[in-house]
């Protein structure tokens, strides 16, 4: 966060945790989507290169923190 990377924005998942969505600060829309939880003190990259799908209604792509480590859906990403 020291870098001031761009957000993209908000949402508040089905377990009630915030995540924001940033930019990579340096390699920008190159690079995957980070999803970041500061009440987690947790940040992953999530594969994604947009936040469309993470923050559908469906809620198929929602992106989650849970035992450290970044779920979107029901899958770890690693």
């Amino acid at each position: 966060m020291a870098q001031e990377p761009t957000s993209y924005g908000k949402m508040v998942n089905d377990k009630g945790q915030i995540i924001e969505f940033f930019e990579h600060p340096f390699y920008g829309d190159e690079s995957d989507v980070i999803a970041v939880s500061h009440d987690l003190k947790l940040a992953s990259y999530t594969t994604f290169y947009d936040t469309h799908d993470m923050t559908a209604s469906h809620g198929e792509y929602q992106p989650s923190f849970k035992d450290g480590k970044l779920f979107i859906g029901d899958y770890e990403v690693n």
